[in-house]
């Protein structure tokens, strides 16, 4: 299951290195959507029930990432391979009644290219209302917010004493896996004197309370972080 998850985020992630835009977070005049992500996921529910579609298996695990192109106020799937499956057959029909609603916008300033992801699990007597599939995530926390743990990290470099580093600038990269604890500690520009490079890391090290784990549908899964700190 979680690495069925972590899978569907370096999908996404994909998408968004590349041409098309995760859909959920175009805001304003740039979602190509009338009323944005949570009216089209809104919508969709509406032609799903109204049309009786097929329910799939209910499972958490089944999804389909579309690839759309959006063009004269119409939504087109452009993946390059389609699956013979529920929440992709189901995704593809209820398109073609999205069309037919005629919400897409037109104009130069609206995304033309966008990934959508379709959880059946998600629809009928299970949606929610204002529900938008970047909902289903939850950042990494740190007891007192991020702010707490800089200042604790900035703190303890202060009393690390680092030389010769005045108006340095450190990148600290870290992870914070499942069970909320700091790991995978880097520390950069790669030219960094060893010893300031060891400071930074034990000053990062002194910090041992555990974070509340990202989670993707409550399942927590590990994430990377990126601070610079002025030495």
């Amino acid at each position: 299951m979680i690495r069925k998850i972590l899978h569907v985020l370096g999908l996404i992630l994909v998408c968004v290195l590349g041409k098309a835009q995760t859909f959920d977070l175009l805001q304003g005049d740039m979602n190509p959507y009338k009323g944005g992500a949570v009216q089209f996921y809104k919508d969709l529910n509406t032609v799903l029930i109204e049309s009786h579609s097929e329910h799939c298996n209910n499972r958490r695990s089944e999804m389909f990432l579309a690839e759309l192109e959006i063009e004269k106020g119409h939504a087109k799937i452009i993946n390059k391979t389609l699956s013979d499956n529920c929440p992709t057959t189901v995704f593809v029909k209820a398109l073609d009644e999205i069309n037919k609603l005629k919400k897409w916008k037109k104009g130069a300033d609206v995304q033309k290219y966008v990934s959508i992801i379709f959880y059946p699990i998600d629809y009928f007597d299970n949606f929610k209302e204002n529900y938008t599939t970047q909902g289903l995530k939850k950042s990494a926390e740190f007891p007192g917010g991020m702010g707490e743990f800089r200042n604790r990290l900035l703190i303890n470099l202060k009393n690390q004493n680092i030389r010769n580093a005045d108006g340095v600038t450190a990148e600290i990269r870290f992870k914070v896996n499942q069970e909320g604890v700091l790991q995978d500690v880097i520390i950069q520009p790669d030219d960094l004197q060893d010893d300031i490079k060891n400071k930074v890391t034990k000053a990062v090290g002194q910090i041992t309370e555990k974070w509340q784990p990202e989670s993707f549908r409550d399942v927590p899964i590990t994430s990377s972080y990126v601070m610079r700190v002025t030495l």
